[in-house]
């Protein structure tokens, strides 16, 4: 007789529900509605819905990204739900060497553009997540202030959708914006010229305060 025998069918499914916490609504759902142990009913024959099968190119960003592309580490964004154009366009990048990092641009080297696709596909196509963060209410609304006035014309905000192919800021980790703008001010990221000129006109006139701001309220996710 097994552990999970020993300590009962609830048990298991209660500890079942702490493991996969970072997974989807989908595949948790189908764990929790299998039949109790010992009580199947054979007359029913219906099989269970089984989510979409993740591709395993894709599995390989799990670890680091998390589950389904919901980061759980700040220092990582969540790729899950961006747009497909700046996913491949970001990807790009890294392999070509136009965007910093410290891991990214090695692991790229070894994708083909066939394969940049695929990964794009699959993220683009998941929930968007706004991850709870703890921010200064003070900063946050200026920053809401601030992205009124320099970002929210592309990026848009929670009620109005940013542009096509640009990504939504509001939820996204804040350790990660934090070193992904100041990528931008001293200019290691390339290929967004736009951008650079906004967060730089940003700093001059608001100071190392209003970038700042925008991370809070980004990290605030409201309107």
């Amino acid at each position: 007789m097994t552990r999970y025998h020993q300590i009962g069918w609830p048990y298991l499914l209660h500890h079942i529900r702490q493991r996969l916490t970072g997974l989807s609504g989908c595949f948790l759902s189908l764990l929790l509605n299998l039949p109790a142990l010992g009580h199947c009913d054979d007359s029913i024959v219906s099989e269970p819905e089984l989510p979409a099968a993740v591709p395993v190119l894709v599995q390989h960003c799990f670890p680091c990204h998390g589950p389904y592309g919901q980061s759980g580490s700040p220092a990582i964004p969540s790729l899950a739900g961006l747009p497909r154009d700046y996913l491949q366009s970001v990807l790009r990048s890294y392999r070509h060497g136009g965007r910093f990092s410290t891991v990214m641009g090695r692991l790229m080297q070894a994708y083909s553009e066939g394969e940049i696709e695929i990964m794009a596909d699959y993220f683009s196509g998941q929930s968007y997540t706004l991850h709870k963060q703890q921010t200064d209410w003070r900063l946050a609304d200026r920053g809401r202030l601030l992205h009124r006035q320099y970002c929210r014309d592309c990026h848009g905000d929670p009620v109005n959708p940013a542009d096509a192919g640009v990504p939504p800021l509001h939820g996204q980790w804040m350790d990660y914006l934090r070193w992904t703008l100041r990528d931008y001010l001293v200019g290691i990221n390339q290929g967004d010229e736009e951008m650079a000129g906004k967060l730089s006109n940003l700093l001059r006139k608001q100071g190392p305060e209003g970038v700042e701001s925008l991370i809070h309220y980004y990290g605030k996710a409201i309107q």
